[in-house]
C-alpha cells in the first residue's frame, strides 16, 4: 500500500501573494511544510501539485532544490492535478495539504495513515476541528479522488465527498481536547496571519517542526499575538466545506402543526424506518 503527501500551492494568492515562498527564520513556507510532512509516519513520497502559470516556476526550483518531485496542471482543476500525481506515483491514497497551514498537525495526519491501511476508507478528515484554522490534514483514497473528479472539477477537491457522504466509507478521527483550539487561527491567507505565524516560529523554533500542543502553550502565555489575525475574513467557499462536515444526518423539523423526520438530503423519512436506522446506527439491541 502506498500513501503520498501533496502540498496544494501555487505563487498567484490574490490577498498575500507570493506568500509559498515567504520565509520564516531562513526558511520558506513552502520548506516548513515539506518539514512537517516528513513527520508523518507511513508516507511514501511528498509531492507538490501546483498550476501552469509562468510565475509558479520560483515555486517549482524551490520543490527541485529540496527534491520534491512536483506536477503543474490546470489552473482551476485542483483535482485533477492530484489524480495525475496519483496516477504517476501508483498511490492508493493522497495525505493533503494546502501550502497556508504551516503548522499542521502531522500526528493526526499520522493517526489517518495508520486507520487507512487497516481499512482503506474513502475519506478521513477530523471530527473535532474545524479545518478553518490551519491546523488540519485530510486523507483521500485513489479511487474516490477520481469518482469525485467525474462529478467536480474546482479547487475544493474534497467538496463533492462532503456533498454525499453517504455515498463514501468516510471516517472521523477525535483530537485531544487541549488541541481543539477553533479560537487560534493559525493559517496564512492574510499579511495578518503571517505576522502571526512568523512570531510563533521566531520565539519557538530551533530548526524542527513545532509540536501544536508548544504552540498553543506559548499563544496562551502570549494572548495578545493571537489576537492580531482575530479578524480577518474567511472565504465563503472553506466556510461552506467545513460546514458540509458538520451537516446532521437527520432533522427533526415542524410542518405545519406536525413535525417530520427529514434526512441530510432533506427526504421525508418515515417514522419506523428512522427508529431502524438508529438502532442499526448505534448497534442498540432490543
Amino acid at each position: 500500500m502506498k500513501i503520498i503527501g501533496v502540498i496544494t500551492a501555487r505563487m498567484g494568492s490574490s490577498r498575500l501573494p507570493e506568500k509559498v515562498l515567504k520565509r520564516i527564520c531562513g526558511k520558506s513556507i513552502f520548506e516548513h511544510h515539506v518539514e512537517r510532512l516528513k513527520m508523518v509516519k507511513g508516507l511514501d513520497e511528498i509531492w507538490l501539485a501546483t498550476s501552469k502559470e509562468n510565475n509558479n516556476q520560483p515555486l517549482i526550483d524551490e520543490s527541485k532544490r529540496l527534491k520534491i518531485p512536483h506536477y503543474a496542471g490546470e489552473k482551476e482543476d485542483v483535482l485533477e492535478r492530484h489524480i495525475a500525481i496519483i496516477n504517476k506515483t501508483g498511490a492508493d491514497a493522497a495525505l493533503r495539504i494546502t501550502c497556508d497551514c504551516p503548522l499542521f498537525n502531522f500526528e493526526l495526519a499520522a493517526e489517518y495513515i495508520k486507520l487507512f491501511q487497516n481499512n482503506k476508507y474513502d475519506y478521513m478528515y477530523c471530527s473535532n476541528m474545524t479545518m478553518l484554522c490551519g491546523t488540519i490534514a485530510e486523507l483521500i483514497s485513489a479511487k474516490s479522488l477520481i469518482e469525485s473528479h467525474k462529478h467536480y472539477k474546482g479547487h475544493a477537491i474534497t467538496q463533492y465527498i462532503k456533498e454525499n457522504l453517504n455515498f463514501f466509507n468516510t471516517q472521523g478521527v477525535d483530537i485531544p481536547n487541549e488541541l481543539c483550539r477553533p479560537d487560534i487561527r493559525l493559517t496564512i491567507d492574510y499579511q495578518e496571519d503571517f505576522d502571526v505565524i512568523t512570531r510563533i516560529y521566531k520565539a519557538l523554533y530551533k530548526g524542527n517542526p513545532l509540536y501544536l500542543k508548544d504552540v498553543y502553550r506559548f499563544l496562551d502565555d502570549n494572548p495578545e499575538i493571537a489576537l492580531i489575525n482575530r479578524n480577518v475574513l474567511v472565504t465563503p467557499c472553506n466556510i461552506y466545506g467545513d460546514n458540509l462536515l458538520g451537516r446532521p444526518l437527520y432533522s427533526i423539523v415542524k410542518r405545519g402543526d406536525n413535525y417530520v423526520i427529514i434526512d441530510s438530503r432533506k427526504k421525508i423519512v418515515e417514522y419506523k424506518d428512522f427508529l431502524g436506522k438508529i438502532t442499526k446506527l448505534f448497534k442498540i439491541n432490543h
